[in-house]
């Protein structure tokens, strides 16, 4: 099962480098959440198929470019801990960042019911119980 949660968490990073936003709409439960950390523009959860895609699409839409390269997949029963590496340009001053975070995938009959990120690189691996520098990739 852990193995299929992956693969299913996976799927949504290969949709978003393809600028398929939100995602796989086969893979997301239709009460899906999308959770932003405090200190977030916006924090807290959102609930339902559209709030998360307009949470998604409301990531990408400041910036030209934004790349996702998941450097990390930490499965722990049915979620699915991912350290993400990512660079952006900012579409107005054409700043360039990059850095690295995390989320907390869980993952329910095959469906995402809930995504939750996090400034910190580890943040998502602690949650789940886990740490170092292995890779489940």
């Amino acid at each position: 099962m852990s193995h299929d949660n992956v693969a299913v968490v996976q799927s949504f990073y290969a949709a978003w480098a393809r600028g398929e936003l939100p995602g796989p709409p086969e893979l997301m439960d239709p009460e899906i959440e999308y959770a932003n950390p405090a200190g977030a523009v916006e924090p807290g959860v959102r609930h339902g198929l559209t709030a998360f895609g307009q949470a998604v699409e409301k990531v990408f839409e400041g910036w030209s470019a934004w790349e996702m390269e998941p450097e990390r997949f930490e499965p722990a029963g049915d979620r699915v801990a991912v350290v993400v590496r990512y660079r952006a340009r900012a579409r107005s001053s054409g700043l360039e960042v990059e850095g690295r975070e995390s989320a907390l995938w869980t993952v329910r009959d095959g469906r995402v019911v809930r995504y939750e990120w996090f400034h910190g690189p580890e943040d998502a691996l602690e949650s789940v119980g886990r740490r170092g520098s292995s890779s489940s990739r």
